[in-house]
């Protein structure tokens, strides 16, 4: 990570917390309204669910090439995450939220875990192998929107993912 991108990071993370008003201002003001989604009935018990993991909390495998935290644009790519993954070949990267946590217990953030818990104990039907790591914070979502979106959907219906969960970072 350059030393550019490091006091980036830390500003961000310091802006934040000490002016939390400002800062959801200053981020939210690049959220583009979306139109109507139609909305979705669940028709199966959780117990026969395929459910997936989504976050955007910067969670990849440390084989993956880590998001690219020094474009000034953003990463808008995706990382794949199976279920059978440790926790341990986790890595975390992102800049505008202190990970350290993250890196310690990745779970607070990527609760793979957990769910393959639900899934042994059978609250849920199965987890995905289709998860998916993404790095928040981008201001211009344009390629988001058009290419990240649209291909997350087509691994999740091609997983035939039931439910997909959002975990923020």
């Amino acid at each position: 990570m350059k030393l550019t991108t490091r006091i980036k990071s830390k500003l961000a993370v310091t802006f934040s917390n000490r002016f939390p008003k400002a800062y959801n201002h200053f981020t939210l003001k690049n959220v583009n309204q979306q139109g109507e989604y139609t909305e979705t009935t669940l028709t199966k018990s959780l117990s026969e669910c395929n459910v997936a993991l989504l976050t955007s909390a910067g969670v990849h495998l440390k084989s993956d090439t880590p998001f690219d935290v020094d474009n000034p644009v953003g990463d808008h790519t995706i990382r794949i995450i199976p279920a059978n993954t440790a926790e341990e070949d986790f890595a975390v990267t992102h800049i505008y939220y202190d990970t350290k946590s993250a890196k310690i217990d990745p779970s607070i953030v990527f609760p793979l875990k957990q769910l393959n818990s639900m899934a042994n104990e059978g609250v849920i039907g199965s987890v995905s192998n289709v998860n998916i790591g993404l790095n928040g914070g981008i201001l211009d979502t344009t390629l988001v929107e058009t290419e990240s979106i649209p291909k997350v959907i087509k691994l999740l219906k091609k997983d035939q993912v039931n439910v997909a969960l959002l975990v923020p970072g």
